[in-house]
């Protein structure tokens, strides 16, 4: 397993690198004008509408347990598909700058240590080290996977 070698979409949010499958990802936008959901979790800011589609997005430093800021000219938005009960589901995650993309062999990934990530430990695969510094793989399945946001499939119904 430590031979396998895998490609990551690596992005920041704040001062931190996070990388998910490059298998996930749709496609990557600059930020337009979000439409607001009423009711809906702190971290989803609304849904966008692209290419006749309507898709969910979710601030990535909120659900993360960050201070929220203001979207600037370097904040994209992630499209990501991941599998639903019925069919794939997309959603955007809304991240402070996309950097590149990353072939990242198993024997560079560390499983997390047993304290220090309370919040975010229930959404990362391990941590990769490369020459420029550590980079958390989010498992963005698990990051879906949480009550909050199966409610959203009925957002794009």
């Amino acid at each position: 397993m430590a031979d396998v070698v895998s490609k990551y979409l690596v992005f920041s949010i704040a001062d931190e690198r996070y990388g998910i499958p490059i298998a996930k990802v749709r496609e990557v936008i600059r930020h337009e004008k979000i439409t607001p959901v009423h009711e809906a979790s702190a971290f989803l800011k609304g849904v966008i509408n692209l290419r006749g589609k309507i898709i969910p997005v979710l601030d990535m430093r909120a659900k993360l347990g960050m201070p929220e800021r203001e979207y600037t000219d370097r904040t994209v938005f992630v499209i990501v598909e991941v599998a639903g009960i019925k069919e794939l589901f997309s959603f955007g995650m809304a991240v402070d700058a996309v950097h590149e993309v990353l072939a990242i062999g198993g024997e560079q990934i560390e499983s997390l240590p047993d304290v220090g990530f309370r919040l975010k430990g229930a959404y990362l695969l391990g941590i990769a080290k490369d020459e420029r510094g550590m980079l958390m793989l989010l498992d963005i399945d698990r990051v879906l996977q949480t009550e909050e946001i199966v409610d959203l499939q009925g957002i794009t119904a």
